[in-house]
């Protein structure tokens, strides 16, 4: 009795009461197969398929879908030229200080030119900027960056 006031108050506390479930509550009672109730009567038949259509052999392989091109693939680039961009530039990749370097990762126009860029790095995509810094990273590699290029 004790332990059932400790749980209304607590219940009544914390504005909870967890009831007990009816096959708990009679847990005392006996459960048995009785012979004398008679068995439930058998559930009706499933009704059937309908018919398949006429001239229709499954063995035939279906026709072929439509042509559709697969997906582009996804670029995954060999460093993350954002983190370098970030550093070399603030993330500002149509960055023009007049310093000699331009764009997001800084290029120098000859290193711009030589490596498939056209017009200015500033005037040119982050896509563009980046396909140009991978044929620089292949070229000179990664010390084509050198205090920013180790946080690529």
């Amino acid at each position: 009795m004790q332990n059932v006031r400790k749980t209304l108050m607590l219940a009544a506390v914390t504005g909870t009461l967890v009831t007990i479930p009816s096959a708990t509550a009679h847990a005392d009672e006996a459960v048995s197969f009785d012979p004398n109730i008679p068995a439930a009567a058998p559930a009706p038949p499933a009704p059937d398929a309908p018919p398949a259509p006429v001239g229709f052999d499954p063995n035939v392989p279906p026709p072929p879908g439509p042509d559709v091109p697969p997906p582009p693939p996804v670029r995954a680039y060999s460093v993350n030229w954002d983190a370098i961009a970030q550093c070399e530039s603030g993330g500002n990749w149509s960055i023009s200080t007049g310093n000699g370097y331009a764009g997001g990762l800084q290029f120098t126009p000859s290193t711009w030119r030589a490596n498939g860029g056209s017009g200015s790095p500033s005037g040119a995509s982050r896509e563009e900027q980046i396909r140009v810094a991978e044929n620089v990273l292949h070229s000179q590699g990664i010390g084509a960056w050198p205090v920013c290029g180790r946080r690529g």
